[in-house]
């Protein structure tokens, strides 16, 4: 009978193969520990003793912006109202105007209409109006000129029969109507002051001119709240005569104060004007040049 011939691994073969395993899983184990200390390391930060980077740099906060307080506004508390036809509604109180406006403590207002006056009510009623401008500004002082429209027939606002220029009943009605306006537009501590119509120099204008500053005159001036303004001297010369030039602030050589009607006035006319009207104001309101 044959035998059968099993082969064995040789004892030493055997234990070579098993330490060859045994190494081999011994190096993946210390590599994979390896692995996880240095990953572990990484995450927990800097070894010991190591160098620490420094912070990024992180600018101080802005101071906060102070804003410093606005001054406060000057109250302007004395108040002037401008009153009047085509002289006020132009150069002269256009400038009269500004002057005043200058001032630090002055508000000035107007209320204008060419070809208006105290003769014409039913085209425009200076009564009504005048009451109405007092009430809205409640100035200190009044400043009024008016009368150069008046030589012609009077009439009332609702119709009826006019007093014609010229007859004994056209004084007396005149007045009336100044003492009616005058009264309108005062009330108690308010000063008004009243323009004299500049001379001209055109006789038949002067004529009916002079006839209505006289009535003027005698109203205002029988008035304690009110100062008639004798314009005479800004407008004449020392004969008497109407004064065509002046030396006008900011003109460097006599200007020409009247337009070619001799009526109104040019720029430097009413500049002019109103360089000698305001000193009156001023004085009225008890200040001083502003």
């Amino acid at each position: 009978m044959k035998g059968t011939c099993t082969w064995r691994p040789h004892p030493a073969t055997v234990g070579f193969r098993m330490q060859n395993r045994f190494t081999r899983w011994l190096v993946v184990l210390l590599v994979s520990i390896s692995t996880k200390a240095v990953a572990s390391g990484q995450e927990s930060g800097p070894a010991k003793g190591a160098e620490r980077p420094a912070p990024p740099a992180v600018a101080p906060p802005a101071p906060p912006t102070v804003v410093p307080p606005a001054a406060p506004a000057v109250e302007r508390s004395r108040s002037v109202l401008l009153l009047g036809d085509s002289l006020i509604a132009t150069g002269f109180g256009d400038y009269l105007l500004a002057r005043l406006e200058a001032h630090p403590e002055i508000r000035a207002s107007r209320r204008a209409r060419s070809s208006t006056g105290l003769a014409r009510p039913d085209f425009f009623d200076w009564m009504e109006v005048g009451e109405e401008e007092v009430k809205r500004h409640q100035p200190e002082v009044v400043v009024v000129i008016l009368g150069g429209n008046d030589g012609q027939s009077l009439l009332e606002r609702g119709g009826g029969k006019p007093i014609h220029w010229g007859k004994p009943e056209w004084e007396d009605a005149y007045r009336r109507r100044i003492e009616s306006f005058a009264g309108v537009i005062a009330a108690p501590g308010r000063k008004i002051i009243w323009l004299e119509l500049p001379a001209t120099g055109l006789k038949r204008f002067e004529q009916k001119l002079a006839l209505i500053r006289g009535l003027q005159r005698e109203v205002i001036s029988s008035r304690t709240d009110a100062r008639y303004v004798d314009t005479r001297e800004y407008f004449t010369d020392a004969k008497g005569k109407a004064l065509l030039q002046a030396r006008v602030e900011g003109f460097r050589k006599p200007m020409k104060l009247r337009m070619s009607d001799g009526v109104h006035f040019t720029i430097a006319g009413g500049r002019y004007f109103a360089s000698k009207v305001y000193p009156e104001v001023l004085g009225a309101l008890g200040l001083s040049r502003g």
